[in-house]
C-alpha cells in the first residue's frame, strides 16, 4: 500500500458526489457519529449548505476506484459568517478579499499517516485563485495531532471560532497563504 496507488479527482457540482462524500464522512468519523455535532444528518445539512455556496469544490482520493479520502472548500468574502463568528478579528490580510475556506478534510483509517490528506489538500488548492486559505480545527482532535499536522502544512492560528450550536466544540481558525505554485492566473 503506497500513496502512489491513490488517484485524485476534483468536482465542482455537489450533486455529482454528495452520496460519496456522505459515505466517506460516515467512515472517516465513525467513532464520533454518536456526538450531536458529528451526526450524519448534521453533516449532510452542512454539506448541502456548503455545496450551494460560491466556489464550492471537492477533491476525492480513490484507491482502485474506491473513495478513501476527501476535502471540500468554498470561497468566502470579507464579512462572511466564517469571519464574523471569530471571537476576535483575524489579521486583515485574510479578510481584505476572497479567501478559500477548507470546510472538511478526512481520510479513512487505512490511509491515515501516509500523506494522503496533504495530497488531497494540495490538489484542492491547486485549482483555487484566492491568495489565502483558512480552515478550522477542533484543537482536541486526535489529541492535538490534527492541529499540529496543519501547522506542519504552514497554517497558523488566526483566531477562535464560536460554535453555532451548544453541542459543537470551539474551533481554532487557522490560515496560510496559498503558494504561488498553486495560484492560477
Amino acid at each position: 500500500m503506497t500513496v502512489e496507488a491513490i488517484t485524485l479527482r476534483s468536482f465542482t457540482d455537489l450533486s455529482d458526489v454528495r452520496e460519496t462524500l456522505i459515505g466517506l464522512y460516515a467512515d472517516v468519523r465513525a467513532e464520533l457519529l454518536h456526538l450531536p455535532n458529528y451526526k450524519l444528518t448534521t453533516f449532510a445539512e452542512r454539506l448541502d449548505r456548503h455545496g450551494a455556496e460560491p466556489g464550492w469544490e471537492s477533491t476525492i482520493a480513490y484507491e482502485h476506484g474506491k473513495a478513501v479520502g476527501y476535502a471540500y472548500a468554498n470561497t468566502i468574502e470579507p464579512g462572511n459568517r466564517w469571519w464574523t463568528r471569530l471571537t476576535s478579528p483575524p489579521p486583515n490580510v485574510y479578510t481584505a478579499g476572497p479567501a478559500v475556506a477548507i470546510k472538511e478534510i478526512g481520510v479513512v483509517q487505512k490511509w491515515r499517516g501516509q500523506g494522503v490528506a496533504q495530497r488531497i489538500h494540495d490538489d484542492l488548492l491547486e485549482s483555487r485563485t484566492e491568495p489565502y486559505a483558512t480552515l478550522c480545527v477542533n484543537g482536541a482532535a486526535g489529541g492535538g495531532k490534527v492541529q499540529e499536522l496543519y501547522e506542519r502544512w504552514g497554517y497558523m492560528t488566526i483566531g477562535r471560532q464560536e460554535p453555532l450550536s451548544p453541542d459543537a466544540p470551539q474551533l481554532t481558525c487557522m490560515g496560510r497563504s496559498v503558494p504561488q505554485r498553486f495560484l492560477k492566473p
